[in-house]
């Protein structure tokens, strides 16, 4: 799911990092003529920097269609076991200590989309203030680092013991918590502070760099010009490499090569492949320089990781 990747992208600014989640748990409501919510809830075992992200996703109205809004958050979340049987009480009782040492951190993401006619019930009446410039004509996309009320809202919308109708209002009602507070942070935080790149405000421009980003892992094999890629995505060659390091957190030819590597080793470490067999499907006519950067990548030569 793309917009998973480009939140978490942001969340954890190390490339590859996030293969290293591991999805725990997953829930889905949808608050009828009001709201569509989700959680995914990621457990990790390496340390990773996970730093707290918002999105604001807009899109505007067509066809007799209201403006919808979608709200996307990534939290680093509580500790959970790495057993499902177990409870803070069960392991302070077996092991004598005053909380379980066996959980692992995790990773949450939120995302609630608000249905057109929602939004537009909202608006009614309304002749002054607007919600997230809804007069624009074209869909955007805006960064914020989500408040401290927004983050205890979320963290009251995971952990909550409401069921049926009540959870339906419960959702309902933290939502528009949640609607209240980005919207209230929305104009004081400029996108250029976060990305660097006003223009990757647009939809369309942020879905020519996933699509180079595409690119590049459907080829790892046949290495690609910048000036072909941007030419493929239909960007200009600037744009394209500021907003790849702004969305990714790394360059193109960096986060080619890691992904480049990371498949060579799949293949060499999990495969059985030759040295030389990878080499030549890498797309290196020469050996030693495959060598020399695989090592750069993983430390290692290829040889030394065949015989672990």
């Amino acid at each position: 799911m793309k917009e998973v990747q480009e939140i978490l992208s942001l969340a954890i600014r190390q490339p590859a990092m996030s293969d290293h989640l591991q999805l725990a748990e997953a829930d889905s409501v949808a608050v009828p003529d009001c709201l569509d919510y989700t959680l995914q809830r990621y457990v990790y075992e390496r340390p990773l920097p996970v730093e707290d992200v918002a999105m604001v996703v807009y899109e505007p109205a067509k066809r007799g269609k209201a403006a919808a809004i979608e709200l996307r958050y990534c939290v680093a979340g509580s500790k959970y076991c790495k057993n499902p049987q177990c409870t803070d009480q069960v392991c302070a009782e077996k092991k004598r200590s005053g909380a379980c040492n066996e959980k692992l951190p995790s990773v949450e993401m939120i995302v609630v989309r608000f249905q057109p006619a929602f939004i537009q019930s909202l608006q009614k009446g309304s002749t002054s203030s607007t919600l997230f410039e809804l007069q624009s004509r074209k869909p955007f996309v805006k960064t914020i680092t989500p408040c401290t009320k927004s983050k205890a809202v979320l963290e009251q919308m995971v952990h909550h013991n409401y069921e049926g109708a009540l959870k339906n209002i419960f959702l309902q009602s933290k939502a528009l918590e949640l609607l209240l507070f980005s919207s209230d942070q929305f104009i004081q935080n400029d996108t250029e502070e976060r990305y660097g790149c006003r223009f990757l405000t647009q939809m369309d421009d942020r879905m020519k760099i996933e699509n180079a980003r595409s690119i590049l892992l459907e080829q790892l094999d046949a290495p690609i010009t910048i000036r072909d890629l941007a030419r493929r995505v239909a960007m200009n060659e600037c744009y394209l490499k500021k907003g790849f390091k702004a969305m990714y957190g790394t360059t193109i030819y960096d986060y080619f090569q890691k992904e480049r590597m990371e498949k060579a080793k799949g293949l060499l470490y999990e495969k059985g492949l030759s040295v030389s067999e990878v080499a030549i499907m890498m797309g290196y006519s020469c050996i030693s320089h495959f060598s020399t950067a695989f090592k750069k990548h993983t430390g290692l030569k290829p040889c030394e990781l065949l015989l672990r």
